[in-house]
Parts: C-alpha cells; sequence; structure tokens
C-alpha cells in the first residue's frame, strides 16, 4: 500500500480506516481482526460471487466473527465498498513519465482495465465521490504525471484523468453485461442487423442503411474486443492538445 500520511487526530474514522492510520489498540495486543482482513476479505467474496455476495452476516461467517464484529473495522455496509474498490484497484504499474505523453496514457488505461477485468464487480460499484484512497490516489497521481511534459492547465489535466477513467470503467461494464446477456456475440450482432432491417427505411435512415449493407455487423470476433478497447483509447488520446 502507497505511504500512509502521518497519523493525526483529526481525520474521520472513515478515512482512518480508508487509509489504515488507525491506531494499534491501547491494550496493546495484535487484533484478531483489522480493516485490511474484513475488506480483502470482502473482495474475495465480491470475486466469487458478485457484489450481491457481499452481505455483512455472510462476511462475518466468512471470518468466523459476529456480525458486529465487522462494524469495529468498518462503518457500514456503503464504507466497506469504498473500501474495496480501493483495494481492488490496487498498486498501480511504474511507468515512467516521458515526452511521449500519449504512451504513458494508453499503459496507464490499459492497467487500469486490467484491474476491472480481474475484479468484474468494480464498474457496478457505484462512483459517489473522486478518488480518495491511497490505491486511487496513486493512480491519479500517475495519470498526472503522464501529463507533465504537456503545458495543460490543472483543471485541463484533471479533465483527461477523468474521462479516461470514465472510459476504462464503462467499457468494463459493456463488456460485462455483452458477456452476461449474450448482446456482444456474432449470433446476437447478426439477429440485430436483420432486425432493422426489417424495421428501417432507407431513405429516412440512409446511414443505418449502409452500414447494414456493409455486413459488418454479426462480423465481429471476440478478440474484437480489445481492438474496440484499443481503438476508443486511442480516439481519446489523439484529442489531447498538449499545449
Amino acid at each position: 500500500m502507497p505511504p500512509a500520511p502521518p497519523e493525526s487526530t483529526d481525520h474521520p474514522a472513515e478515512l482512518a480506516r480508508l487509509w489504515r492510520t488507525a491506531g494499534p489498540s491501547r491494550l496493546g495486543r495484535r487484533p484478531e481482526l483489522d480493516t485490511e482482513r474484513v475488506v480483502r476479505a470482502a473482495v474475495e467474496l465480491a470475486d466469487r460471487g458478485g457484489l450481491d455476495a457481499v452481505v455483512m452476516a455472510k462476511l462475518a461467517s466468512h471470518l468466523d466473527v459476529t456480525t458486529m464484529a465487522l462494524y469495529r473495522h468498518v462503518g457500514s455496509k456503503d464504507e466497506l465498498l469504498v473500501l474495496m474498490q480501493d483495494v481492488a484497484v490496487g498498486e498501480p504499474p511504474a511507468i515512467e513519465a516521458t515526452a511521449d505523453f500519449r504512451a504513458g496514457l494508453r499503459h496507464w488505461a490499459t492497467a487500469m482495465r486490467k484491474s476491472y477485468d480481474e475484479h468484474p464487480w468494480l464498474a457496478a460499484v457505484t462512483v459517489g465521490a473522486p478518488p480518495l484512497g491511497p490505491y486511487s490516489v496513486a493512480w491519479m497521481n500517475l495519470a498526472l504525471a503522464q501529463l507533465r511534459a504537456t503545458t495543460l492547465d490543472w483543471p485541463e489535466k484533471l479533465a483527461i484523468v477523468g474521462l479516461l477513467s470514465s472510459y476504462v470503467r464503462e467499457s468494463a461494464r459493456l463488456a460485462i453485461d455483452f458477456a452476461s446477456t449474450g448482446a456482444g456475440t456474432p449470433k446476437a450482432e447478426a439477429e440485430y442487423a436483420r432486425s432493422l432491417a426489417r424495421l428501417i427505411d432507407p431513405t429516412t435512415y440512409p446511414e443505418v442503411a449502409e452500414l447494414l449493407t456493409a455486413g459488418v455487423l454479426g462480423a465481429t470476433q471476440a478478440e474484437d474486443a480489445e481492438d474496440e478497447f484499443n481503438y476508443g483509447l486511442t480516439v481519446i488520446l489523439r484529442g489531447i492538445t498538449p499545449h
């Protein structure tokens, strides 16, 4: 985990837990349970069964403790989700900041997408605030570092990082949705194309009619999902003007 900030009594309890700055037991004994263990156990449950599997009673049973014991280490279910999200994104990769900021941001976005692929539930967690946990802040810091060679101002840099983060998250969410419904398969796309062909009037929707005539829908392969992600990423990165 990235270094924690200096210990302070000014941190609200939820921030102290997020950054693991809560002090040790005053009795001098190592607690049998701590925030880190609770959060990582919850991540394991979510990895196996999705967010619906993360029920406080079930988590307590998994850890062989009482449900009330959990609330000594996480304030609420909502707080637990914030903690889980931060742990799941994990430590960012080491990416050197060079003049080729687009290459750096591509590496960053691809690595972040890998985190989402490793934890499919992650894209379903509601984003209620800007990055606040140590891992999430480390990812933000790394993305901002890639833009150091530009003359963009801070609001522009933040907007770029936010756009890339949203793109990665949404692409991961769509991939999960398509996988669960089968909507992204060649068979489903072919049926979609046939339905459109029966419904649309080429004089009203000439571009869509031309698309259907080209035979693109239904001809994609499973591996095209990665190509689609990379293409979208390229479009975004090309749109960044560094000066």
